[in-house]
């Protein structure tokens, strides 16, 4: 047994797939069923209740399904030979597939126009032999003539310019090898179609190969491909083509012998166009038209029978069992039990009901699961969404209260609606969505403008709106005074560090200073640092108390500034304990104004070694 369309088994994974939904459609079905009673008094209560019956109806919509499926794939067993005759013309088609038919002047090239050419008239075809001669530099019978047009197409997409071993244009060879390719025998008349750009590169003359095919009472019909204007010739390394001065070479069709080798032998010349013009006008009036066609040699073909019905007759029998088999027993009882539930209030009830009672207990989880259980039954119902939503509120899940609020705002009970739309507020307010509950609350009291509990709320909840950009201002007022702290700390810093740079600059040309300003009548006197938090400050306190007390040095440089003369100081050379303190100070004062790099002096120095001799 073979299948004549294999591809058509990928449907029967769709049959797993179905299984699973029969599964999943069985399982909510007896939890829905679970709430009118227990599992034992189910087949009892509810007509259908047994799954048995049910599986099996499932079963047998799978199978029909599966037996479909085969019947697509055309199931064949057995076969039997027929002989096959046919009248028809013998043609063989001489292609060009030298290097110039990949010139990009016809989109997208030469060759690939001359295939196209050649597949539209395979199609076009009734009854006759084809056969295939490819040529460049030489040609050579690619496909002897048949009548399998597939085999024909495989040797057709094989072609290209680097399957032949000899570039070049060789017509007079193409048209020899063609002429070779008939059967002398067969009382077929005979045609050749050339398919080419028309510029022979061939050491013999086209001419003279269309003789020899009017002499052998066989008919050549051209199809030139290409312009009239120069392109150049792609190259097989890349580029184009160029001669031995380095010219590029360029490529055109050469009609005129086209068409003086279809005259010869009475045939027909036509160009290359995108549609089927060309070929309707070779093919359909001329071979089909004026020549006649004889009976051609024909072999045995097997032809498998199709056995495609057996499976289809299964699926038939499949459906039609599941048409005809009931889902359950209807017996007199079942019909009175399920009257008595009709009659029964508490029974009708159902969950709704018990969730109720579970509400106004305070068991809201367990209302909220009877609601559940209640929505399961009619899901659209805008009072059950708009119960479980209040349990959902009750239990603290916002979220989904609000969700279910939304959707009961459906309701055609305007009582409902407004309260479905007040606690859908209240949701809102809990979420911290204050603004989307303000809007809530008015549209209550759009449609109860006297509504003081609305009211109520609205006020508060804009209070607690207030509050808290009362709170968020003076949490930004916070952060503003701390950072204008720290950018006066950063400014005390900053003028630290620069009265130390210019104490530096000072140290460094004391003398020369000194020696200007004295002659100038100013005081020589250094720049203190200024002075830093802390402990450092009470220092600096010591020091300008010091300094205002008095010393020799300051009197002399008093009496510098009235007489104008700079004086040397009678203690500057001296040492003595006051000018060691003083020694001291200053050294302490130089090295605070040094740039603390913690860890330094334990970094260990790594340079590149320097090596002579690098091999």
């Amino acid at each position: 047994m073979k299948f004549a369309r294999i591809e058509m088994l990928f449907l029967i994974w769709v049959i797993p797939v179905l299984f699973l939904v029969c599964l999943y459609g069985m399982k909510k079905r007896g939890k829905i069923l679970s709430h009118f009673s227990s599992a034992k008094g189910l087949k009892s209560v509810v007509q259908g209740a047994s799954s048995g019956r049910r599986w099996l109806k499932a079963g047998l919509m799978l199978s029909a399904l599966f037996f479909i499926a085969l019947a697509l794939t055309r199931p064949q067993y057995g076969y039997k030979w027929q002989e096959i005759e046919r009248k028809g013309i013998d043609i063989i088609i001489a292609l060009d597939c030298s290097r110039s038919m990949l010139a990009e002047d016809i989109r997208p090239t030469r060759l690939d126009r001359a295939k196209r050419e050649v597949y539209d008239l395979l199609t076009m075809l009734r009854g006759d032999r084809a056969g295939l001669v490819a040529f460049a530099g030489t040609a050579f019978l690619q496909c002897p003539l048949t009548l399998d047009y597939d085999a024909f197409n495989l040797f057709l997409k094989a072609l290209s310019p680097d399957f032949l071993p000899v570039g070049g244009t060789d017509i007079t060879g193409a048209v020899t090898t063609a002429i070779a390719g008939f059967d002398e025998k067969t009382n077929s008349e005979k045609a050749v179609i050339l398919i080419t750009d028309g510029e022979n590169t061939g050491e013999g003359d086209p001419l003279k190969a269309a003789e020899n095919a009017r002499n052998a009472n066989i008919k050549l019909f051209c199809i030139g491909v290409g312009s009239e204007g120069g392109v150049p010739v792609p190259a097989k390394q890349g580029g184009f083509q160029k001669d031995k001065s380095g010219k590029i070479i360029l490529t055109k069709l050469d009609e005129d012998t086209l068409k003086k080798m279809a005259v010869l032998t009475r045939g027909t010349y036509v160009r290359s166009v995108a549609g089927d013009m060309d070929l309707d006008a070779i093919y359909t009036k001329e071979i089909r038209g004026k020549m006649k066609s004889a009976t051609l040699e024909s072999g045995r073909k097997q032809i498998w029978e199709e056995r495609y019905q057996w499976f289809l007759g299964l699926a038939i029998l499949a459906l039609i069992a599941e048409l005809f088999l009931p889902s359950a027993k209807k017996t007199a009882s079942v019909l009175g039990v399920l009257f008595l539930l009709v009659l029964n209030p508490a029974a009708h009830a159902g969950p709704m009901q018990d969730g109720l009672e579970a509400y106004e207990k305070g068991d809201y989880e367990k209302a909220l699961k009877l609601f559940i259980d209640a929505q399961l039954e009619d899901p659209d119902n805008p009072r059950i969404l708009y119960n479980v939503g209040n349990a959902y509120y009750k239990v603290g899940d916002f979220e989904s209260a609000n969700k279910n609020f939304e959707q009961a705002l459906k309701a055609e009970d305007k009582t409902l609606r407004q309260k479905a739309l007040y606690n859908l507020g209240n949701s809102n307010y809990k979420r911290g969505k204050f603004e989307d509950a303000i809007k809530n609350y008015e549209e209550v009291l759009k449609s109860d403008p006297n509504d003081e509990q609305t009211q109520q709320n609205i006020e508060f909840v804009r209070q607690v709106i207030a509050q808290k950009k009362e709170q968020e201002k003076q949490q930004q007022g916070g952060d503003n005074k701390e950072g204008d702290s720290e950018k006066k700390e950063s400014d005390v810093q900053k003028n630290e560090s620069d009265k130390n740079e210019s104490g530096k600059k000072e140290d460094g040309s004391e003398d020369a200073q000194s020696d200007k300003k004295d002659s100038d009548g100013n005081d020589s006197q250094k720049d203190e640092p200024a002075p830093k938090y802390g402990d450092e400050m009470d220092d600096k306190q010591n020091e300008a108390s010091e300094q205002k007390a008095g010393s020799p040095d300051e009197e002399n440089k008093e009496d510098e500034k009235k007489t104008g003369v700079a004086q040397a100081s009678p203690s500057e050379n001296s040492e003595g304990p006051d000018d060691k303190m003083d020694d001291k100070k200053q050294a302490e004062r130089m090295l605070n104004r040094l740039k603390d790099q913690p860890g330094r002096a334990m970094i260990p120095s790594y340079r590149k070694k320097q090596v002579e001799k690098d091999w």
